[in-house]
């Protein structure tokens, strides 16, 4: 997903992109890429700034936070990324307020940008902090582990709770 900045003139650079899922390091137990990635857009160039924008479609093996069974999720996702060339600063560092164009820059190097790591980060800000399998996943047992999506078990922990919470039970039973 390179692109030389002498290819990008000024009416821009159209691109469509299938790229191969072993081009991203995503792999994980519980997040793995399972379909190439399919990014298009088009990168502008004004000056030495050049301002990409598309999206990006994939899919992702991952694992639910509730009853821990693999599914699929399918990441469709805007891309903008602002490239500026890297200046050597020599100033000593010092605190400065981040606008939203800060957020989404990258930094280039040479004549060329390099989309890969902006879109490798895209799919995996695209997943929500809690992965479920659906919205209402009942998760497992705690008591013995089944997965109550698929069994009810025999438990009886409908009257159990943690013992350092017990004070809290006390005012709640006061209050009714």
């Amino acid at each position: 997903m390179i692109f030389d900045i002498e290819h990008i003139h000024e009416e821009g650079l159209d691109f469509d992109i299938l790229e191969p899922k072993e081009c991203f390091n995503v792999d994980s137990p519980d997040c793995a890429l399972t379909d190439d990635v399919k990014v298009q857009g088009k990168l502008e160039r004004s000056g030495q700034e050049i301002l990409c924008k598309g999206s990006l479609e994939t899919g992702l093996s991952v694992t639910c936070t509730r009853c821990l069974n693999d599914f699929s999720f399918v990441v469709k996702s805007q891309l903008k990324v602002h490239f500026i060339p890297r200046v050597e600063d020599n100033k000593p560092a010092h605190e400065i307020e981040l606008t939203e164009l800060d957020v989404e820059q990258e930094y280039y190097e040479e004549v060329q940008i390099d989309l890969s790591s902006p879109v490798r980060d895209l799919i995996l800000l695209s997943l929500p902090q809690v992965i479920l399998c659906r919205q209402d996943c009942a998760g497992l047992c705690p008591e013995c582990g089944t997965n109550l999506n698929e069994n009810k078990c025999d438990c009886k922990n409908e009257g159990s709770y943690d013992p350092r919470l017990a004070v809290l039970q006390q005012l709640k039973d006061k209050l009714k």
